[in-house]
This record gives structure tokens, sequence and C-alpha cells, in this order.
């Protein structure tokens, strides 16, 4: 399936003007130069000159250009590429096996141009025909290519003229390709059911971070469990050249476009439509986390009412919600690429799933409603790179699709909530509840149970809830708040010393607490703040009654995963209560309250 929408893509971008110069033709590719090779009429090397640009630290930025096709190569004595080429390819610099490989050079280069009347064709063959052609050359050059694998080409009399556009060396690289003699099976395309030549290699993508700089391919076989049937390589696959072609050059073309390629950790999404739809394409970049369309007024305001749209479960008014789409996301693994999660859908049933995204995770005080954003919470120290790339896959195929968040997600989410309390970073306790909410709510729908108030959890504090987990949540924010009124700011609160107790084993951390809550109540009345006192008070009246009926004295020995999640969402709804009451934020503008509440919102 994704080959076949990759195929297709090649063929529809191949014939829209605006495309078409993006997408090349078969036999052509669209690489990365860095240099270029100046050579006379004799072909003697008059000069090898940088391409590209140069940054503010000297460092080059190789120059994009359409170039004879590399696809692929490998094994023990891997093909030469065809006028453009690593350098010990085309001056036998920089590898132990230079001679060998600039040989393989001159041997294709012969294949294909002995027979062409060009100027430019007799230089080349002159060039590989010179045993040292770079004897009058200065050593610097020299150092920084052997040190490199950057793509040369070559140049005629004066840098610009690239021998490969020319037309007779044109004409002679379609000839060579058509006549060709192939030593590879043929048979029927799994792609498009055609009988021809199936291809030995997948075309390889490069630029991908993290894969090898050669490049990376889609579609590979490497060891004996992988093959069949006695075939090695891509022949197992059964994939025509001519698809295996376009599918490798639709999937550089969308890599190679920022507004298609969104990183997140080492996991790369790339998505197109199945019709030119370019404000479509737009609402869903900024779906997914990632670039939109220029940021004109009407775009913006288009796209904010789409997703209040969505928000109120509404049908998109201004986009086109017939309009199909693939999201693929790829990671690198060395030579390969691995595919984490694909998504054939219609705008419109993306749209629909992503509206009840929004309302599942929907709580007071965060704003950020990003999949990428929740899962930065599972990852030590915040970091893209510690989130586990499988809970990448399954948490965007949740979101796409409706189905429950991975177990998983929940599982890191309640253990960086006990590693770190939420102290270290002070702003993501209200997404980490929220991702918490929204693994629990759907969860409980999916499983076809009727939710009442009593155990609904809401986008803010709902006093209806009787669940264990979160009145304890609620009671242990009452208490925190208690112990800041009493004392102001200290160096470290129950919750950095006991909340993970307190959210997996209550009944040995609650009673204690309690009684120091006791004193924390006294103080604040000596403290005349007989406001907090009677919001407190009446807070403590009313969970411990639903805790503890009729004065028992029992509280949960252990609390299971489910319960601990809404411990934490009662605990940041109960403390988003507390903190934003109107005398609360005059309490915080005298100095008193605590500080590091401000960045959760």
């Amino acid at each position: 399936m994704i080959l076949q929408e990759l195929v297709a893509l090649y063929d529809r971008l191949a014939q829209q003007p605006d495309a078409s110069d993006s997408v090349p033709a078969p036999g052509w590719s669209r690489e990365s130069v860095g240099w270029a090779i100046v050579l006379n009429v004799n072909g003697g090397v008059k000069d090898i000159q940088p391409l590209g640009t140069r940054d503010e630290k000297d460092r080059l930025h190789p120059l994009e250009m359409l170039v004879p096709e590399h696809d692929g190569r490998s094994g023990k004595s891997p093909k030469a590429y065809f006028l453009c080429d690593k350098a010990s390819y085309l001056l036998g610099i920089g590898t132990k096996e230079g001679d060998s490989s600039r040989e393989r050079s001159r041997n294709l280069h012969h294949a294909v141009l002995d027979s062409c009347d060009d100027v430019g064709a007799r230089a080349v063959l002159g060039f590989f025909d010179t045993p040292k052609p770079l004897d009058l050359i200065g050593d610097g050059p020299l150092e920084a290519l052997s040190a490199g694998k950057t793509m040369m080409v070559f140049c005629l009399e004066h840098a610009g003229d690239f021998i490969h556009e020319r037309a007779a060396i044109r004409d002679a690289w379609s000839g060579y390709l058509k006549n060709a003699p192939s030593d590879g099976p043929e048979g029927y395309c799994s792609v498009t059911g055609r009988y021809g030549h199936l291809a030995r290699l997948f075309p390889q993508v490069t630029g991908v971070p993290g894969a090898q700089s050669s490049g990376a391919s889609l579609v590979s076989f490497n060891f004996d469990a992988s093959e069949s049937y006695g075939k090695t390589q891509a022949y197992n696959a059964a994939i025509s050249e001519s698809a295996a072609f376009k599918a490798g050059t639709a999937l550089r073309y969308l890599l190679g476009k920022g507004d298609r390629r969104i990183l997140l950790g080492n996991t790369i999404v790339t998505f197109w439509s199945d019709q030119p739809a370019r404000r479509e394409e737009g609402l869903l970049a900024v779906l997914l986390g990632g670039r939109g369309p220029a940021e004109d007024e009407t775009t913006k305001q288009s796209i904010a009412r789409a997703f209040e749209e969505m928000r109120k479960g509404l049908p998109l008014s201004e986009f086109d919600g017939r309009v199909g789409f693939n999201i693929l996301g790829i990671s690198p693994n060395a030579a390969r690429l691995s595919v984490r999660f694909y998504e054939r859908q219609s705008l419109g049933r993306i749209a629909e799933c992503y509206g009840r995204f929004l309302q599942d995770v929907a709580m007071v005080g965060v704003e950020r409603y990003s999949i990428w954003s929740f899962l930065l919470q599972t990852a030590c120290l915040g970091k893209p790179e510690n989130v586990p790339s499988t809970l990448v896959g399954r948490s965007f195929e949740a979101m796409l699709r409706g189905t429950d968040f991975p177990v998983g997600l929940e599982q890191l989410v309640l253990s960086r909530m006990r590693a770190d309390h939420g102290a270290n970073n002070p702003w993501d306790m209200g997404q980490r509840a929220a991702i918490l909410k929204g693994c629990l709510v759907r969860r409980t729908r999916r499983r076809g149970h009727e939710v009442t108030g009593k155990e609904n959890f809401d986008m803010a504090l709902n006093r209806e809830n009787k669940n264990v987990g979160y009145l304890l949540g609620r009671l242990f924010a009452v208490m925190e708040r208690a112990q800041q009124g009493a004392l102001g700011d200290t160096n470290a609160t129950i919750r950095d010393r006991y909340i993970g107790a307190a959210s997996s084993t209550p009944a040995r951390v609650f009673q204690p607490l309690l009684r120091g809550s006791q004193a924390h109540l006294s103080a604040i009345r000596k403290n005349n703040k007989f406001w907090l006192l009677r919001l407190l008070e009446s807070e403590f009246d009313e969970i411990v009654g639903e805790l503890l009926p009729g004065g028992g004295d029992l509280l949960p020995k252990t609390l299971g995963m489910d319960e601990q999640g809404a411990f934490f969402i009662g605990y940041y709804q109960e403390r988003y209560v507390l903190w934003h009451s109107k005398n609360a934020k005059a309490d915080v503008s005298t100095g008193s309250e605590d500080s590091d509440y401000s960045g959760e919102e």
C-alpha cells in the first residue's frame, strides 16, 4: 500500500507543471553536490571548486542538483555512478580501494561515452585515461575531498558549465540505460502488477538524521532469515525497476520539503494527499505539529476556525474533508528505514478523530495539545531523543484512528510523575494530567461503559467524582496548600517528598500527613488567613467525608495504575482551584504564594 501510493504520487507530480521540476525523470535523481572538477577540452584538470554555500562557521552546504541516477550500491565492489560520484571513484583518493573504484568508474564512462561525439564526452574520457590527473592541483582541496563523502560533478572550461547537462551527454546516458543488458530476473511487479525487470536494490534516501550518510533504503533484505525461495536482496519484494524508482523518488521529494518533514525525536513524519490540495495540506501540517502554509492573516484565521470546529466535534466548513491523505512515520536503522506507522484517511475522518482527541485530553490550564508535546512528558530530562520510538508510532495511530492510547504511555507518564514529581519542569504537570485523563477517558468509552457523573473525568474539577484515586489526589493538593499557607516557601514541600508514595501506597503515607495538616491549619488560623482557613477546611470536610464515610480510618493500601492516573488528575485539578481562586491570586501578588506554579498554565 505504501509503495503503491508513492508511485501514484510520482505519476501525479510528474504531470503537474509546478512540481515536475522537483521530480526527476527515470534515470535521473536529485543529489547534494559539493564540488566541481573543471576540465579543459583535453581532460586535464584546471581547478576544483566548491559548490553550494558556506555558513558563518565556514561549513559547506552542498548544492541540490539533477544528476544521473544514484540508485544505491552495495557489496564488496560497489558500482560507480555516472558523472557524479565521490572523490574515491572520480579521483582515486580517500580510501584504500581508490584505484579499483576509479577503474570501475572509468569503465562505466567509456561504456556510456565511447560513441558520443561531444567535446564534453572527450574531455571526461581524457580525464579518466590520465593516470594521475591531479599532479598540478594544490593539496588544499584534496585534503577536504579525502576527508569527506561529498559528491562531485564535472564542468567544461568554466565552473557552472556542467557536462552532465549537455544535450549529447543526456542522450548518451538515456541510450545506455535503454540498451544496457540486465542480468537480473524478470517477473510481475508486486506494486503495479506488470511484467518487467525487477529491482535488485531500492533507491536510497539521503539526508535522514541518524541514517548512513550514503543513504537508507525503505525496502531492504540483508540476512538469510528474511529471504525466501533462494531470492536475495530486493528481489524478495518483487518490485519492478520502474516502480522502485518512482517510489524512491517520491519519498525523496517528500523528505526534501521542509513543510512535509516533521521530526519527532528519531521519527520523521511525512504526508501527501491523493490530489492537489494546498490548503488542506497546510491544515494537516499544523495538525501534525509541523510547519503550516505562509502565515497570512486569512489562512491563520481559517486554520484557527478549523481547530475550533474540531474541538466542538463539528465538520470542517472551510476545507474539503473528502481529500484523502497518506501519513507515514519512519525512523532510521543504519542503512534502512523502519516504518513506525502508516495511516490512510480522508481529511474529514482525521479531523473527526483529532477532535475527539482534543476533547479527551482537554484540561484546565493547558493550552498546548500536540501529541508530541505530550510524548515529551515521558522523556527523561525532557529530551526528544529519550522518547521511545515505538511509543511515537502507536500514540500517533491512536490520535489518528481514535483507538486506545498505548498502555506504555500511561505507564511512562506515571513513572515520570513519581520520579521528578513535576518539580523539575513545573510547567508540564498540566500536560501530564491531560494525557492521563485522555488514556482513562478513551479506555472507558471504548469498553462501552456508560460513565456517570460520579466516574467522569472532566476538563476541570469534578466534585461528583467518587474515584478513590481522584479523591486522594485532591486531598493531597489540599494538604500541600495548607503547608504552603502555614510555612510559606520551603526548600521541599510534601509534594517533593511524598507524592510518589502517596499515589501508590496511600495507607502508609496519608495518616502522618493528615496529622501534620492539622498543625498547618492551626498556624494559618494564628496568621489570620481566615479566607484560606475556611477554603481548606471546606475542602477537607468534603473530600474526607467521601473517602471515609461514617468516620472510618481505613485507606487503600495500594492503588492500581488507573487509580494512580486518577490521583494525579485530581491532584492537578484541585491544585488549580486552590492556587487560582480570587484570594489566592491576591496572595500570589504579595509574594507569599509559591511561584513555581505560574508555568503550569
